[in-house]
């Protein structure tokens, strides 16, 4: 594919032909006005000293940053210093040929559908991926040979794939670290829920219901918060609240209610299973 060396002419080819388009921009100024166009964008900065304003996001270009801009996001590229190249390379695509050539397991359209908030618009890659990029911005630029426009497909769904990885582990890290403090949070109110409550006849469905969620949900996120089952955690607690109540001298009838079981049987069964012998026996022993 033919190396393009203005931005316009990237974006008037990409249209033309309903493809993808390549550029390596140094001889022209990297000022651009505010304006969108219908390709989706990479832009990758090989040096710095710029701002870039997308939506109502402004970021400082640095080397290194690669930047995505889907087609309804108006952008501007402003430089302080005109009489200094800014070289970058810009790589324009026709959003139904990306679709094209997705899957239903990858997805290569993500880099410029998926807006999650917070989101940036720019990751910054270290020394290993720039080269990377690099050397696809390379492989695409191949213009002859034997089967160079099937090379050059074979190329672009490469270099795609790279670039939707690196994508998807920048915004799934971020949702990830949010996902985990809602999950800590939460989990450390149901927690509490039950310690207050830990004498009533708790259940999955009456926890659920106070905490607007549903039984299902409220199972996976408590077994991800702490690696057990809530009913398991809530007969362990219940267990050690009567090895207390037994050790302080409470019989054994007054303690299985104390500690929210509904008839003595569960409670003896419950108790001698993990504490490995009978209340009334530990009971006993405690009292020694």
């Amino acid at each position: 594919m033919k190396v393009l060396t203005t931005y316009s002419d990237g974006i008037d080819q990409c249209m033309e032909t309903r493809y993808f388009s390549i550029a390596h921009l140094h001889k022209e100024s990297g000022v651009l006005s505010m304006h969108s166009h219908h390709c989706y964008e990479f832009y990758f900065s090989i040096s710095g000293g710029l701002t870039f304003f997308i939506g109502e996001k402004n970021y400082k270009i640095e080397s290194g940053n690669l930047f995505m801009i889907n087609q309804h996001e108006k952008h501007q590229v402003v430089q302080l210093d005109t009489s200094v190249p800014h070289e970058r390379y810009a790589v324009f695509i026709d959003p139904a040929y990306l679709k094209s050539i997705s899957t239903p397991s990858t997805d290569l359209t993500y880099c410029f559908t998926h807006r999650p908030e917070p989101f940036s618009h720019k990751i910054s890659l270290p020394q290993g991926q720039q080269r990377r990029f690099t050397y696809y911005f390379n492989k695409l630029a191949v213009e002859e040979g034997f089967g160079h426009d099937i090379e050059e497909r074979s190329a672009f769904a490469e270099f795609m794939v790279f670039i939707t990885k690196l994508t998807v582990e920048a915004t799934t890290g971020t949702e990830l670290k949010e996902q985990k403090q809602y999950f800590n949070s939460k989990v450390a109110d149901i927690i509490t829920y039950i310690h207050h409550n830990i004498d009533s006849q708790l259940s999955i469905g009456e926890i659920a219901a106070h905490f607007y969620l549903s039984n299902s949900y409220l199972c996976r996120l408590f077994k991800k918060g702490t690696g057990t089952t809530i009913n398991h955690y809530i007969t362990s607690r219940r267990i050690e609240l009567a090895q207390a109540l037994l050790s302080g001298g409470y019989s054994v009838n007054e303690v299985y209610s104390m500690c929210g079981f509904n008839d003595y049987s569960n409670f003896f069964k419950a108790f001698t299973k993990k504490i490995g012998i009978s209340p009334k026996k530990y009971a006993q022993n405690s009292l020694r």
